[in-house]
């Protein structure tokens, strides 16, 4: 009978303890005891037991040996050794038995070469399948718990930071190598940069080419895959690293751990140093989002109105789109996001009525022309549009603040859950629950919180600058002089359009009917007639 040794280790570590070796001398004593003379050798050091047999390298030479006809039998020293779950384990057998191949554990009672050894390999198979998610769900809770407690479980440390003796992230203050700044200098001048200059992140990283500051992939020498090769990176800041050091919480002291994974599991937040404040770290999403709104992207043409459209079909933002008109002339009209962007068999494309831009915008700009040269009437509701602005900013920092004492109480819910761990009265389980669900408390409060800021930086315009309406019509009126460019006239619009909605009705059984309703922090006015056909407006 010609006889083969199946061994396997699950991890480079295993490999150099030399428990490979332990499967060999084993094997080696067994056979002497018994008489048997082994042909070949499939050894795997250091390969996982996830991996089907076939895609091991020993294991493909087992499987090609065993299609041949070279080998009749399979010794093992465990059965986990063959795989570590149920599907793996019994494709493996199955296919050998296929080829003729019998398997036999040498520690444990079962040899596929009759019926009641294949059933024990069976039940055998589904005990390492249990054991493996057993082992893995006992190694969840404690990274879990390790994550908790602040410690830096592997992965690429964030820029700016290194991990120290203890396990946990510290700012890295250490100077760059050619540079006079730390890698934390680094990310302080990218907040700077936008919320101060408002710079973008294109520009951004141009500055920081420009000075030579060496990224991360530089710093620690890794290699990107070039389709089958590895190389080496061309070492230059890319405005999407910009953007990721910029939107990342651990910068303001929040670190997301799993918030990478693949797998569907629990996001724990907990507290690393900051690099940033809380404040500027905010400061500069609203940044980024006024980019956003402002970046000409691909568009030849500046669109006055951009981001203030609104649909009232589906509520997705108005953008500015070209078209072909008559002549093959290009016309520009304002269109609903919902229409380029498939939504689902449900949704669909939005079907909203789209709006000629110059049409539209001359109308909102004159408006707003016409309040600055004659502002006598519309006056006095600006100055209550003004306080009703400075009066919801209050009320909105008064929320944040008393949300803000409710988060501060889950931490001392914690500590006192722990404590009860510590002393032993709930177990590791209890405490796991617990936590998750003031985990998810806490990050419901600060959902509210971020949207709170959100509406009061929305409400960050020119009318914020100044005391009163009449100081801030008099720098209207400034800005009007000598015809004004582009720039200016979008921050008068912004200062003074509070939204403008376009809904369109179908109930005519013709053409779709749109009514654009403009409101303004000056007027709440009245209905307009001389407009486009199939278009009412409503200011």
């Amino acid at each position: 009978m010609r006889i083969g040794v199946l061994g396997r280790t699950s991890s480079e570590d295993q490999a150099e303890r030399g428990t490979i070796q332990n499967q060999v001398e084993f094997a080696t004593k067994y056979c002497d005891l018994h008489q048997l003379e082994i042909a070949e050798w499939y050894l795997d050091d250091g390969i996982s037991g996830t991996i089907p047999l076939e895609q091991r390298p020993a294991g493909a030479r087992l499987h090609e040996d065993a299609k041949a006809g070279r080998i009749d039998l399979i010794l093992i020293y465990k059965l986990d050794r063959l795989g570590r779950s149920a599907r793996i384990i019994l494709n493996a057998v199955y296919e050998l038995e296929q080829y003729g191949v019998k398997i036999r554990s040498m520690t444990e009672p079962f040899d596929t070469g009759d019926p009641s050894g294949r059933f024990l390999l069976t039940i055998l198979a589904g005990v390492a399948d249990l054991e493996r998610e057993t082992i893995l769900e006992r190694m969840w809770y404690g990274a879990n718990r390790a994550a908790r407690a602040g410690k830096w479980l592997g992965g690429i440390v964030p820029f700016g930071y290194f991990m120290n003796e203890d396990g946990f992230l510290a700012v890295n203050e250490e100077p760059l190598p050619g540079t006079y700044m730390s890698e934390a200098d680094v990310v302080r001048l990218i907040y700077k940069l936008l919320v101060e200059q408002h710079y973008s992140t294109i520009k951004t990283a141009d500055y920081l080419n420009a000075l030579s500051v060496p990224t991360a992939y530089t710093r620690d020498s890794r290699m990107v895959k070039h389709g089958k090769r590895k190389v080496k990176t061309s070492g230059i800041w890319r405005p999407s690293r910009v953007r990721a050091i910029v939107i990342s919480t651990t910068y303001k002291g929040l670190h997301q751990y799993g918030k990478r994974s693949a797998k569907k599991r629990e996001i724990i937040e907990r507290e690393v140093p900051a690099i940033v404040s809380v404040d500027i770290w905010e400061r500069a999403q609203q940044v980024l989002h006024e980019n956003q709104i402002e970046a000409p992207r691909n568009s030849r043409h500046n669109y006055l109105l951009r981001g203030l459209i609104k649909c009232g079909i589906c509520g997705l933002t108005y953008q500015g789109i070209t078209y072909k008109g008559p002549g093959n002339k290009p016309k520009n009209y304002y269109v609903c996001g919902g229409k380029t962007a498939y939504r689902g068999p449900l949704l669909g494309k939005c079907k909203s009525k789209n709006v000629p831009q110059d049409w539209i915008e001359n109308l909102i700009w004159n408006d707003c022309v016409e309040f600055i040269q004659n502002p006598e009437k519309a006056l006095e509701e600006l100055a209550a549009s003004m306080k009703g602005k400075k009066s919801d900013a209050g009320e909105i920092a008064e929320e944040i603040k008393s949300i803000q004492h409710t988060i501060d109480n889950k931490e001392i819910e914690k500590q006192s859950i722990l404590d009860l761990y510590r002393r032993t009265i709930i177990n590791g389980f209890d405490v796991e629950i617990q936590l998750q669900k003031i985990g998810q408390e806490k990050q419901t409060l600060e959902n509210r919180i971020k949207e709170l800021k959100r509406q009061a930086d929305n409400e960050d315009d020119l009318a914020y600058k100044y005391d009163s309406a009449e100081e801030l019509l008099r720098i209207l009126q400034q800005k009007l002089n000598n015809d004004p460019p582009f720039e200016v006239k979008r921050e008068i619009v912004k200062t003074l359009v509070k939204e403008i909605v376009i809904n369109t009705d179908f109930t005519d059984g013709s053409r779709p009917r749109a009514t654009v309703t403009a409101k303004y922090a000056f007027f709440n006015g009245v209905a307009c007639t001389d407009v486009p056909a199939a278009i009412t407006v409503i200011r």
